[in-house]
């Protein structure tokens, strides 16, 4: 059986990709990411990564595409975007918090990895060859935003997203290592000139230069990935987001322009969580069961059942509605989780009042835990002046 040449390697493959739906694709060998990985030491070194475990390994493994596929030739990186449109307007004191637009539909993982599993199917058709393939998107040890500036797909923008020219920064990056040698493209240019909205706009001064976020401060690591408390100096900055946080994107210019309504079904509002999630009826979710069978499906389990809780409490206190005091009491008193117990006394507190007042003199005397039982004196305080 014959090989493709690389020129008609890269034909099908654009061809397909396109046919398959994808908004994006390039190619680029399967060669270390040198330039990923002295940014990515750098990042290390300076202890921006938090306790994500995965963003700490070594620079040698997530800069190589052939530690994931020993014969690996090329990488195949695809774009798809999932912007859903703009958040619809609602009351101040509608009780809800915000969802970041890419957790709107379906579970991203699943829904592109079906997709790249097929277009693998269909490329091995269309060349009559086995293709020996890893498809993958976010869910590898793979600098994933490297190879797709790399692969030609856009450039590092100032806050850290890959920036397209053709659809702004709101889309996925999908991958595929495959085993031919396929012609590469040009590695992605474009700059933001002297544009630093992004870096304004950031809450928490999370952009600590141009392309380096300190996840530490990211309102999207707070909130999604960290399995802890949120500090407490960072929580009145998270304002009514209570999964993720799409303000460096929403400013920048170019998504204004360029940002392209995604043809995909799956991500769209009416598949999944929707832009929104009410407050009231998170902070009543008490148990694993009743968490997986709301969001069966949805990224939105990320943090679990208490993170999303302890979300949606800080997010309640920020907003200091008296009509989810009764909830935050609750959430105070009957839950399991010492994380959700202090973060509702925080919040409880922020609400303020007499009967929050008496919640908290309550707790104090019956809470155990020496981390909550701060947060619930701090909170009496702030009340109490």
């Amino acid at each position: 059986m014959n090989q493709p040449s690389p020129r008609q390697a890269r034909r099908a493959i654009l061809r397909l990709a396109d046919a398959a739906g994808f908004d994006l694709a390039g190619v680029t060998g399967a060669e270390p990411l040198s330039r990923g990985a002295k940014r990515l030491k750098k990042w290390q070194d300076a202890g921006m990564s938090a306790d994500m475990g995965y963003m700490q390994r070594p620079v040698e493994l997530l800069s190589n595409p052939k530690k994931l596929q020993k014969t690996a030739r090329s990488v195949v990186s695809l774009g798809v975007s999932y912007y859903p449109g703009d958040y619809p307007e609602v009351a101040e004191d509608s009780g809800l918090g915000k969802v970041a637009r890419y957790a709107w539909g379906r579970d991203y993982h699943t829904v592109i990895k079906e997709r790249l599993m097929e277009l693998r199917r269909d490329l091995e058709s269309e060349l009559e060859t086995k293709v020996r393939a890893r498809a993958f998107t976010d869910a590898v040890p793979l600098l994933e935003r490297s190879a797709a500036e790399r692969s030609g797909l856009g450039f590092f923008g100032r806050n850290s997203c890959i920036i397209s020219r053709e659809v702004g920064s709101f889309f996925f990056i999908a991958d595929l290592i495959i085993d031919l040698d396929v012609e590469p493209d040009r590695p992605g240019s474009g700059t933001c000139g002297k544009c630093s909205r992004c870096m304004d706009a950031c809450p928490t001064g999370a952009i600590k230069a141009p392309g380096v976020v300190d996840a530490r401060l990211c309102i999207s690591y707070l909130t999604i990935e960290n399995r802890g408390e949120i500090p407490v100096d960072l929580r009145a900055r998270i304002g009514d987001r209570a999964f993720g946080c799409d303000i460096c994107q929403e400013v920048c210019p170019y998504n204004k322009t360029k940002a392209r309504m995604s043809r995909w079904p799956e991500f769209s509002a009416e598949a999944g969580a929707g832009p929104y999630l009410d407050l009231q009826e998170i902070l009543a979710l008490r148990t694993k069961k009743e968490f997986d069978r709301r969001f069966s499906g949805s990224a939105i389990t990320r943090p679990g059942r208490a993170g999303l809780v302890r979300n949606c409490c800080v997010v309640a206190g920020n907003l200091r509605l008296e009509h989810l005091l009764p909830s935050l009491v609750e959430c105070l008193v009957e839950d399991e989780s010492s994380v959700v117990r202090g973060h509702a006394a925080w919040a409880v507190g922020e609400v303020g009042g007499a009967a929050a007042l008496l919640a908290l003199k309550t707790a104090s005397g019956s809470e155990t835990d020496p981390s909550v039982l701060e947060e619930v004196r701090a909170a009496i305080f702030r009340i109490s002046g």
